[in-house]
């Protein structure tokens, strides 16, 4: 065999490689558009875990200024609509700001509120 032939073979194992290995690893990243369309839309029933990673998907994308602070969640029953409140809490400025995020558990319905 030649060396030119020996250069094809060897570049056809490389490619055939590089495609089984793409191939292997599946679907690409999700971009940050299509994660908050995820948070925004969450599954029913919504569990307590589901509702914290919306809000935290959230509050990381759109709502940046609170990234780091821990939120608190608490299940509320709110007009016969049962529903997980995640809250955070920014008191290290001199002005108090917030962020809340809904779930709705049976619906998957997100609503969100900030404040200053």
């Amino acid at each position: 065999m030649s060396t030119f032939g020996r250069l094809v073979v060897v570049w056809t194992i490389a490619l055939v490689a590089g495609f089984a290995i793409v191939f292997a690893l599946g679907r690409p990243l999700p971009t940050p558009a299509e994660e908050l369309e995820a948070a925004l839309h969450p599954a029913p029933p919504v569990s307590r875990e589901m509702a914290l990673e919306s809000a935290t998907t959230i509050a990381r994308l759109q709502y940046p200024q609170f990234e780091g602070i821990a939120p608190a969640v608490e299940r509320r029953l709110d007009a016969g609509v049962d529903r997980w409140v995640v809250s955070y809490a920014d008191t290290r400025s001199g002005v108090p700001s917030g962020l809340t995020v809904s779930v709705s558990i049976d619906r998957g319905i997100v609503e969100v509120l900030s404040y200053p």
